[in-house]
């Protein structure tokens, strides 16, 4: 239920800037890093009311007793639309605003057509975290797999094959992989994922090596590596009949194989909740353990 004397409303530049000075670079950034960095500048707070805010999407805000009290910015995409600001002043916190602006939030991206409303989280914040549970959003692909490798995986690629892609074939054959996951493993919010949120994929995938995923004679995949010694994570997106099968290793092997050097903690991220919840013992079998993201990506279908 909305917070009796609460209103959201497209903020005004002056009650802006009032708001902005309640608020800290944790608070501005915790939905995204890049809004929170402008308030560690000279000016931050002035360039954020009347600039960075009002092209980077629609902000609203929420007004109790006619008092500014929390912000929210929503970006449109095509099928959804990204929360990513959600700020409430210090001294009004605990209060339900936080959950009042979700609420309209949904009103607002329906009403633009718009079928889902989607943020990232940090997993740290369990207050977000609470309020977007409450509020009836859902975790994608919240988890991983994480090995620290005293000593090598006792597995062998036998005849599963890796070839390396770039350019636009690897853009092609990753964005029909990640499609093919969606659908085979994150059905519910699938149209979401392939719309939406490919973008956000492609830009966590900065470096590294995008790889097809051979089963002679057939493809069954990609992975991206990326790291170095210390630190490789390699993110499949694997065919359903391939999922908990001794098949899934020979191809993880197979991936390591084309690194050229063997690091000391490895990161597996599996292309869909679905497939992590398949995979899951025999990732543990061989010594893997369940790690949580650093942000979450929270979803609620709305239309």
């Amino acid at each position: 239920m909305p917070t009796i004397g609460a209103q959201v409303v497209p903020a005004r530049i002056m009650e802006l800037r009032h708001l902005l000075t309640q608020l800290d670079a944790d608070d501005v950034g915790a939905l995204d890093e890049s809004l929170g960095q402008w308030m560690r500048r000279p000016l931050g707070r002035e360039a954020l009311a009347g600039m960075v805010l009002p092209v980077s999407g629609s902000t609203y805000m929420c007004m109790l007793n006619f008092e500014p009290a929390g912000l929210m910015l929503i970006e449109r995409g095509n099928v959804a639309a990204r929360i990513r600001l959600l700020a409430v002043a210090p001294d009004l916190r605990r209060r339900g605003l936080a959950r009042t602006m979700l609420e309209r939030a949904e009103s607002i991206v329906r009403q633009a057509g718009l079928r889902w409303v989607w943020m990232a989280v940090p997993s740290d914040n369990l207050p977000a975290t609470r309020c977007a549970l409450a509020c009836g959003y859902r975790r994608y692909r919240p988890q991983f797999m994480r090995r620290q490798l005293g000593h090598a995986l006792p597995i062998r690629a036998d005849r599963a094959r890796v070839e390396p892609l770039a350019g636009r074939e690897a853009n092609a054959q990753l964005r029909y992989w990640v499609g093919v996951a969606a659908h085979q493993g994150d059905a519910w919010c699938s149209d979401l994922v392939q719309a939406d949120l490919l973008p956000w994929h492609t830009a966590l995938l900065n470096g590294g090596q995008i790889y097809l995923l051979i089963r002679p004679p057939d493809e069954v995949g990609v992975a991206h590596l990326r790291g170095g010694p210390a630190h490789c994570v390699i993110t499949l997106w694997l065919d359903q009949a391939l999922w908990s099968t001794p098949y899934e290793m020979q191809v993880l092997k197979a991936v390591l194989d084309a690194a050229a050097d063997a690091s000391s903690t490895l990161d597996v991220e599996l292309g869909s909740g679905g497939h992590l919840r398949a995979s899951a013992p025999a990732y543990k079998a061989l010594g893997f353990k369940p790690m949580l993201r650093e942000r979450v990506i929270m979803a609620k279908r709305v239309g």
